[in-house]
């Protein structure tokens, strides 16, 4: 259930929002004694805008968005800068009731790292793992797109290193439709976090 109204949330939400009329005076209404070409330039063109969420897995500039039910695998530049190897569909077990899910990822190869995003109403909760396939922990820089009241609502959160060679999950207890990381550095040890 929580599968269909995140899809029906981010096709809506890549819908352009209609502007509401600007505050200026209005233009001379045309009249019908001009002729047509110069009716046309009275004429406000319709402009599309661009959509505020794209609901894909993606790195836009040196941010990369995951988005429920996926998973994204990458590498880092030596900027730190994350490059998209593969995307793939799936779920988290943990983000399930018991027996509910079965999860398919393997762990990336090595110098990869991976992000999955799932969660379920069961659980009334959100699921990030992190897969890192370096052999150094990683910290990261997170933001999340969360479902509240029918709203997409952006915020922070904090977030702890992922061990080299191993995993984190991270958990929160509302609905996120994306969740977009930046800023990977080295960590100074597993347990920090931001």
């Amino acid at each position: 259930m929580l599968t269909l109204v995140l899809s029906v949330l981010a096709l809506a939400a890549a819908k352009p929002a209609e502007e509401a009329p600007a505050a200026t005076s209005a233009p001379e209404a045309p009249t019908a004694s001009k002729d047509p070409e110069a009716l046309k330039s009275q004429t406000p063109a319709a402009q599309a805008r661009a959509p505020i969420f794209d609901p894909v897995v993606k790195v836009d500039g040196k941010a990369l968005q995951v988005v429920h039910g996926a998973r994204a695998v990458f590498h880092l530049t030596d900027a730190g800068d994350p490059v998209l190897d593969k995307a793939e569909k799936g779920q988290l077990a943990t983000a399930h009731p018991l027996g509910k899910a079965t999860e398919t990822f393997e762990a990336p190869g090595k110098g990869q790292i991976a992000v999955a995003l799932d969660g379920s109403a069961e659980k009334k909760a959100s699921y990030l793992k992190i897969w890192n396939g370096l052999d150094y922990p990683v910290i990261y820089r997170a933001g999340v797109l969360v479902l509240n009241r029918g709203k997409l609502e952006p915020g922070n959160v904090k977030v702890c290193a992922v061990p080299a060679g191993g995993t984190r999950l991270e958990t929160w207890p509302r609905p996120v439709v994306a969740v977009a990381l930046a800023t990977f550095t080295r960590a100074a040890d597993d347990k920090t976090c931001k």
